[in-house]
């Protein structure tokens, strides 16, 4: 197959003050055979924590196989796909970058090389990419939902687990 459907869930979370560029949640879901197979998931995510409350934060994006800014020739997909980004933290977010689809683990390392050695995008963090390995139509994430650092903090305050600072000299003041 030349393409293959990327599912994820991407919910707005706030505004860069600086910039006013929009600052998202962004969840990957797993990779299909068709956007059918995307849709069919739908219902059991939306039962799920966090995903309940972002019922209509639901993507699926069409990829095709090998197809990048330095190649323009389809290939095809088997069984595999393997997923090159480039993630880095900036010391409040990480910041992905989506390069690409790839129907062998050579070519997503050769478009990998080709981004950090041709891309100026790249230069300045060349050991941030990552190349990820999924089963086409069997590798699913996050199906038993996810909590807003919200949720996690008013549990963590509500069974009185140790935040902030106090946490943290509780963690390296040990006798």
């Amino acid at each position: 197959m030349q393409h293959i459907f990327k599912f994820f869930h991407q919910r707005n979370v706030e505004h860069d003050e600086n910039t006013g560029e929009r600052i998202s949640n962004t969840l990957f879901l797993g990779f299909f055979s068709s956007e059918e197979k995307c849709k069919e998931l739908i219902p059991n995510y939306i039962k799920q924590p966090g995903f309940k409350d972002y019922p209509d934060d639901f993507i699926i994006e069409k990829e095709e196989a090998d197809v990048d800014d330095f190649n323009d020739i389809a290939g095809n997909f088997d069984s595999m796909v393997f997923y090159l980004y480039h993630e880095w933290y900036d010391g409040k977010y990480d910041n992905i970058t989506d390069l690409g689809c790839y129907s062998t683990r050579e070519l997503a390392e050769k478009a990998m090389e080709n981004y950090r050695n041709k891309d100026p995008m790249f230069t300045e963090k060349p050991d941030d990419f990552l190349i990820d390995e999924f089963i086409i139509d069997k590798d699913v994430c996050w199906e038993d939902g996810f909590y807003t650092w919200e949720e996690i903090d008013q549990y963590d305050k509500e069974n009185n687990i140790a935040q902030g600072e106090e946490y943290k000299k509780s963690l390296f003041d040990k006798e």
